[in-house]
């Protein structure tokens, strides 16, 4: 049963343009209705280094390559460094300090893409991973009619709590996933993304004849590295050989909802995204085809932290092919989703995002010139464990004035000292950015 409304909007259009013509474009080319489905996946722990449309020499993603081949890539997303922070970004279109208020929690204040698309008359469904406390109520006050979750805890902690079967850990072999307000422990020949993924595809399935947003918050491809059932070893104990396997696992699992959606009939009336919610683990190094090796970062602030891939793929719309440089981050997705259905953006509270739906097509559209990050771990939201970061595509500056030049030390392991005149000229348009973020 549909959940009810839980906001209506004022604002019409997307942050950045075009949303309403986009939505025509769009339509022009369905066939079964005038607006888009729209399937959001999220691979969890996943950096740019691990496909091979960005390069990856020890991966193969067949899917997620052809993917980019017909679609656009872009070359310069940017999620936050953990799972957490980057779902209240990408789920709100707000940066951090707006709306993180700690580990495993969103505030059910918060205004999520579920609930513009809803409000817009769109079936909702989220699968996968949540990590954001609460219970199916709270899911639903979000925005999404139906679930399939993994990780859902009734506080803010990541620990059991006495609602809670014993084996609420186990997300891969014989999983423990919350459906739809109950729970569910499988048995030894159930995998947990294949558990997700099927509740997708029978959503979709029962949704068919009306527009429908999925978000697939993957549980692939995060620790621990176990052998998947494609493994050819299935007692394998080596982390990499296992991730690697994940990997791949998780490109067909992606590959499984493309070719359902071909066979529903509605490959031409969906646009799906792909990305991935952090860097990668710092255990997984990977080969670059050049010779390069990448260290995943995973939980920190630097380039291996944050750059994740970005694929999108809607026949008629993205342009085959398109490779983009621009600037992208987490508070973009908001805008762009509900400039792509004609949904409204709320105008009660800041949105920092910015829709990237005209480069989709083709256009210049309103690129960014720089990203923001805030961001803290451990030590909690003090002046000693907070930290924030601007940066465009080569230079980047810390709230402490820390400054970098990406070109040439991509690891930040060097802050600049004695700036060039081209150097000071980048710090102090990043110094303004600054104060542009603080002001709104």
């Amino acid at each position: 049963m549909p959940a009810v409304n839980r906001r209506s909007f004022l604002k019409t259009a997307a942050l950045g343009g075009g949303a309403l013509a986009f939505a025509s474009t769009f339509s022009a080319a369905a066939t079964k209705h005038k607006r888009p489905n729209i399937v959001l996946i999220m691979a969890d722990d996943l950096g740019y280094e691990c496909l091979g449309c960005y390069g990856a020499a020890d991966y193969q993603t067949p899917v997620l390559d052809g993917l980019a081949r017909t679609g656009v890539r872009f070359e310069n997303c940017h999620a936050q460094p953990l799972c957490t922070p980057s779902r209240a970004q990408i789920m709100t279109g707000r940066y951090n300090q707006r709306n993180y208020e700690g580990f495993g929690y969103l505030n059910p204040r918060e205004i999520t893409f579920g609930n513009l698309l809803q409000d817009a008359g769109y079936r909702t469904c989220i699968a996968g991973k949540w990590q954001l406390c609460g219970d199916a109520a709270t899911v639903r006050c979000f925005g999404f009619e139906e679930h399939c979750l993994w990780n859902m805890h009734d506080y803010r902690a990541d620990a059991p709590s006495a609602h809670e079967p014993e084996p609420w850990r186990r997300r891969y072999k014989a999983p423990t996933l919350y459906t739809n307000g109950r729970w569910t422990e499988y048995g030894q020949d159930a995998y947990g993304p294949d558990v997700a993924c099927d509740f997708l595809l029978d959503f979709m399935t029962r949704h068919h004849e009306a527009p429908f947003f999925c978000y697939y918050p993957m549980i692939l491809t995060h620790s621990p590295f176990v052998p998947t059932p494609d493994s050819a070893d299935p007692a394998c104990k080596d982390a990499k050989q296992n991730f690697v396997d994940m990997v791949q696992y998780m490109d067909k699992c992606v590959g499984r909802i493309v070719a359902h959606l071909d066979k529903l009939g509605l490959r031409d009336d969906t646009l799906l995204l792909f990305t991935g919610d952090n860097g990668t683990h710092v255990s997984i190094t990977s080969q670059v085809i050049g010779d390069k090796a990448v260290t995943g970062g995973k939980g920190m602030m630097t380039d291996a932290g944050t750059h994740v891939p970005l694929i999108v793929n809607g026949r008629g719309v993205a342009q085959p092919g398109r490779v983009c440089g621009d600037l992208v981050d987490f508070s973009d997705f908001l805008p762009t989703i509900a400039g792509a259905t004609g949904a409204s953006v709320p105008d009660d509270r800041v949105i920092d995002g910015r829709s990237f739906l005209p480069q989709l097509r083709g256009e210049k559209g309103y690129p960014r010139e720089w990203i923001f990050c805030h961001y803290w771990g451990a030590r909690g939201r003090t002046p000693e464990g907070t930290r924030e970061s601007v940066r465009d595509t080569r230079w980047k500056l810390y709230n402490d004035g820390s400054f970098y030049d990406l070109a040439a030390d991509l690891l930040e392991e060097a802050p600049l000292t004695q700036l060039s005149t081209e150097q000071q000229t980048a710090k102090r348009r990043l110094k303004a950015a600054f104060r542009e973020v603080r002001s709104r």
